[in-house]
């Protein structure tokens, strides 16, 4: 049997004899269930003192910080952000602890309401806790993360171990190992198995394993040793672990995959975007909102952009071109006008650098941005969304079909008005296949490492990146 080891914590002399990840759990659980409920109560009596010159005694708010509190750290223990057994436990953990911290609150409010006591709560108190206690609350945790941290590289809890087992077929199975985790110390072993021996190396394997300090048996494998897996996972059923299977041809799907159901059987589902209900919408509701509000905010500005495009050169104020939308689907979509003459679909042609088709104010449109605005009421009729990969002309579609792979999957979401390629540079004309291509893996990224806050990042960049104008003419 050939095996390799990336470190020696399966070596009996360095096992260590004592695991406090319980006690750390409940520890930091602890701790910040207080620091939220004490900061609040603080945040409480300090603008109290400060402007009202004394503490109301229509409420108790003292139990409403203590609620507070135990509701944040129900909500956390719920997501498991006290979970110290996985092998990425704190992966986003100062975004998800702030997003439980605004949840509590907003499930207080809530509470409040249904039995009337909200309007005895202050929306003064209210919004000076929750300003205080967040930012607190994100300091405590990268502290507490810290300090576990240290409480793990001195020996005072464990990592969870892991045992490998590779199959025939599987090439380079340390540097798979080194894509997909940053702890490598937590593989105790890495036993490689033979086409012929594997059912007598899985017993020896089964045997020592009870002797090591693992919580679990990673099987990398290739369609070709179905039979061998599923014997394995019957015999590794025998240990007290959790068995991990990874397709290792399948890598480049697995992190946009979950767990689903087809009738009472569990399948892997390969999704990207926004993939719960929960995640669709919350980015619905953050269309709708910021695109009304800012169709609000800029009405006087796009009707003064409106007359001056009419002053400029005669032709529509509107430009409707149909573009691919979500699934393929065609959709008309609006800008402002910014070329003296505008171009049938048959006869699509880009803009390029120094176009004598642009007008003087279509220049100054393009190159802020300003062009895209009636996209908001694509945005409002759900045909698009804020953030997303740019539609792109049909046309223009059709032109790089059949050159460019999986040039479509970026139609499994909605385009937006701005997205991860456009705050990157790749704006402006796509004449070569480069170009498009990394504009599709850009897309590709998006949509596969979606989450709210990312939306929230590009919309930022969009206004205040330099590179979002990059290329725009």
């Amino acid at each position: 049997m050939s095996e390799s080891t990336f470190s020696v914590a399966g070596s009996s002399k360095n096992v260590v004899q004592h695991d406090a990840r319980h006690t750390l759990a409940i520890s930091v659980a602890f701790v910040e269930i207080i620091t939220v409920g004490v900061s609040t109560y603080l945040a409480f009596i300090a603008y109290h003192l400060i402007v009202w010159n004394g503490l109301p005694d229509t409420i108790s708010y003292g139990w409403i910080c203590t609620g507070l509190a135990v509701m944040y750290g129900t909500i956390c223990l719920a997501d498991r952000q006290y979970d110290f057994l996985g092998t990425e436990w704190n992966h986003r953990s100062l975004s998800r602890g702030a997003i439980a911290l605004i949840v509590a609150f907003a499930f207080l409010l809530a509470f409040m309401f249904v039995t009337a006591t909200v309007t005895a709560y202050s929306r003064g108190t209210f919004l000076v806790q929750l300003a205080v206690a967040l930012p607190v609350q994100v300091l405590t945790r990268a502290l507490l993360w810290r300090a576990v941290e240290m409480a793990r590289k001195r020996a005072y809890w464990r990592a969870p171990g892991v045992v490998v087992l590779v199959f025939p077929g599987v090439e380079k199975p340390q540097w798979i190992l080194e894509q997909l985790s940053s702890r490598l110390e937590e593989v105790r072993q890495i036993h490689r198995l033979e086409q012929h021996r594997v059912d007598a190396q899985l017993k020896k394997i089964l045997r020592d394993s009870r002797i090591l300090q693992c919580e679990s048996m990673l099987i990398l494998f290739d369609v070709d040793s179905m039979n061998a897996v599923s014997r394995a996972v019957d015999m590794l059923s025998e240990l007290p672990v959790k068995v991990q299977l990874l397709p290792t041809g399948m890598l480049g799907l697995m992190h946009c995959s979950r767990v689903g159901y087809f009738g009472r059987a569990r399948v892997l589902e390969i999704a990207a975007g926004p993939r719960w209900v929960a995640d669709r919408l919350l980015k619905r509701a953050l269309d709708l909102i910021v695109a009304s509000a800012a169709g609000l905010v800029m009405m006087p500005f796009m009707l003064l952009v409106a007359v001056l495009i009419k002053l400029d050169s005669p032709g529509p104020v509107l430009f409707r071109q149909v573009r691919h939308g979500f699934n393929n689907k065609p959709i008309k979509v609006l800008k402002f006008r910014t070329m003296a003459t505008q171009l049938g679909e048959a006869e699509f042609r880009q803009a390029t650098k120094g176009d004598d088709r642009i007008t003087r104010v279509g220049k100054i449109l393009r190159r802020t941005n300003i062009d895209e605005l009636p996209q908001l009421l694509n945005v409002l009729r759900g045909e698009m969304s804020l953030v997303g990969p740019r539609p792109h002309a049909v046309s223009h579609n059709e032109m790089f079909d059949g050159h460019v792979a999986r040039l479509s999957r970026r139609h499994n979401v909605k385009p937006g008005i701005t997205g991860w390629a456009q705050v990157n540079g790749l704006r402006g004309e796509t004449d070569t296949i480069e170009k498009m291509q990394a504009r599709i893996e850009h897309d590709l990224y998006y949509i596969d490492n979606w989450s709210f806050t990312f939306d929230l990042k590009i919309l930022i960049q969009t206004v205040l990146s330099r590179k979002s104008y990059e290329n725009a003419y």
